[in-house]
């Protein structure tokens, strides 16, 4: 059983909440044969994370990268597969990993079917480097 317990005052501050559509989100190019949209960020109201959903196509991957700020990878269509310095990891589909600030890698669609992962960074957003990415559709 649950108890709600609803603060009166909460009520009367509250915030409008936003809801993103993918489908209404400008697709960028992101590499050869890889696109993302950034879903969320400071623009629409995420002061301290970043949220991108990465396409890659079969056979490709990202370019080698690092990021200033931490980063977590969720596997949502397909399996991915992130490639450091020293290690691959392959993220099954519903699997996540965390990437640490400053590690160098990169993302790999080994399958035969276009994969997307969500992409999550925190503190802060990547959002300038994204965002200045060529928007293809």
């Amino acid at each position: 059983m649950f108890i709600i317990v609803q603060n009166a005052k909460a009520k009367e501050n509250r915030v409008a909440l936003t809801v993103i559509k993918k489908s209404e989100t400008p697709t960028r190019a992101f590499g050869k044969g890889c696109t993302c949209k950034i879903l969320l960020n400071e623009d629409n109201g995420l002061k301290n994370a970043g949220v991108a959903s990465v396409f890659i196509e079969p056979g490709k991957k990202t370019v080698v990268h690092t990021r200033e700020v931490e980063e977590i990878i969720f596997a949502h269509k397909g399996d991915v597969w992130v490639i450091t310095d020293n290690a691959e990891y392959e993220l099954k589909q519903g699997d996540c990993i965390y990437i640490p600030a400053g590690t160098k890698h990169c993302h790999e669609n080994k399958s035969n079917e276009t994969i997307e992962q969500l992409f999550i960074c925190a503190p802060g957003t990547p959002a300038n480097d994204l965002k200045a990415l060529e928007i293809i559709k």
